[in-house]
């Protein structure tokens, strides 16, 4: 990296700065650290209005996991709080690795629920991150319920029939937030 750094400073003619002298910066002007206020220090500034970065995401075209699997939740005897099995095992997945990890298994109390795998058995229409339009409001899909009858959405409580909503923008590809 210094080779190719050097070779970019002297060909563009711009200046160079390190990672101490950024961090300081950036305590002096009490900001978080991110990637925009890192660019806000070396760029010089101190008081200037600034405008929100672009956040871009990149999503998958298609989720070909149709297979969850939901662990069995425990109680912890030594906090009493509700866990999952794999908060609680000895670390061990597979037989021809020795992993001398400590073994949490004993720390399994009540078993409040048994883990869970969901089939999903087609690709539905609405994937999550999708915008449909429910009654006149723009709505972010969170998942399928009932075998693609009802559509969870991110702002609603209580799940919408799919015959209610019609979509809107796809949620694949780069999404700009």
């Amino acid at each position: 990296m210094s080779v190719v750094r050097w070779r970019l400073v002297n060909t563009l003619g711009c200046k160079h700065t390190y990672g101490h002298i950024t961090k300081t910066k950036r305590i002096e002007l009490g900001l978080a650290k991110s990637h925009a206020n890192d660019a806000f220090c070396i760029a010089g500034g101190t008081s200037q209005q600034r405008v929100n970065p672009l956040q871009i995401k990149q999503i998958r075209r298609n989720n070909r996991s149709l297979e969850l699997f939901y662990d069995a939740r425990y109680i912890d005897i030594r906090t009493g709080e509700k866990v999952s099995g794999g908060e609680l095992f000895s670390g061990r997945r597979t037989r021809n690795i020795n992993l001398n990890g400590p073994n949490f298994r004993f720390n399994r109390g009540e078993k409040l629920a048994k883990g869970q795998r969901r089939i999903r058995k087609m690709r539905y229409a609405h994937q999550p991150g999708d915008i449909v339009l429910c009654a006149g409001r723009k709505c972010i899909v969170n998942g399928i319920q009932n075998k693609g009858a009802y559509i969870k959405l991110a702002d609603l409580a209580k799940p919408v029939k799919t015959d209610l909503v019609s979509p809107l923008y796809y949620g694949k590809g780069l999404r700009f937030g």
